[in-house]
């Protein structure tokens, strides 16, 4: 009678423990699916906003294209045809500056907001993945020693960075200022 009284003990307490194991198993599972769910939902909302973006640059008469802004990066997203017009055509006049990836250019928007427009040079032939990864990380970084960058021009041809206008001259000139009064000064 112990016997069968042990036997009958150890198998509740084996069935409450399968028990207990197999809804610890079922709860991972729901929860990892909930999981994976979320994921796929988030990827997907994001590629159907690159793509509303990318159609928008695509379409460059909609005023939705004009307008388009990436709320969660507060990027707008511009036309070449827009940022060509800003700058005169890309006039040799309005060039401010150069660097290793190409013309920076002096511009107007039609709101009339001052801004640099940097034309990146296509010897890079940087890929439409590694300038929407340049201008992700560009978009997050806020310093007052940076200028912010306020949108971009991406289409098969064209890759334009859109940042804030700097009025008193670069960095560069303020470090390593050039003196012509200190040049004659020696001459003399």
């Amino acid at each position: 009678m112990d016997e069968d009284y042990d036997y009958r003990r150890k198998a509740k307490i084996a069935l409450i423990a399968i028990m207990v194991f197999a809804s610890i198993a079922v709860f991972a599972l729901f929860v990892a699916f909930a999981y994976y769910c979320y994921i796929l939902n988030k990827v997907s909302n994001r590629r159907k906003s690159l793509k509303k973006v990318e159609d928008a640059n695509l379409n460059e008469n909609s005023d939705f294209a004009n307008l388009q802004v990436i709320a969660e990066k507060g990027l707008q997203v511009f036309t070449f045809k827009q940022l060509h017009s800003a700058t005169g055509g890309f006039s040799k006049s309005n060039v401010v500056g150069h660097g290793g990836f190409g013309l920076v250019y002096r511009g107007v928007l039609n709101s009339g907001r001052k801004v640099a427009i940097k034309f990146m040079d296509q010897a890079g032939k940087q890929g439409e993945e590694e300038f929407k990864v340049e201008v992700e990380l560009l978009s997050r970084l806020h310093s007052p020693y940076l200028l912010a960058l306020l949108g971009y021009c991406s289409d098969s041809n064209h890759k334009l960075l859109v940042y804030e206008f700097m009025a008193n001259g670069g960095l560069q000139e303020h470090l390593y200022p050039v003196s012509k009064g200190l040049e004659q000064e020696k001459l003399t």
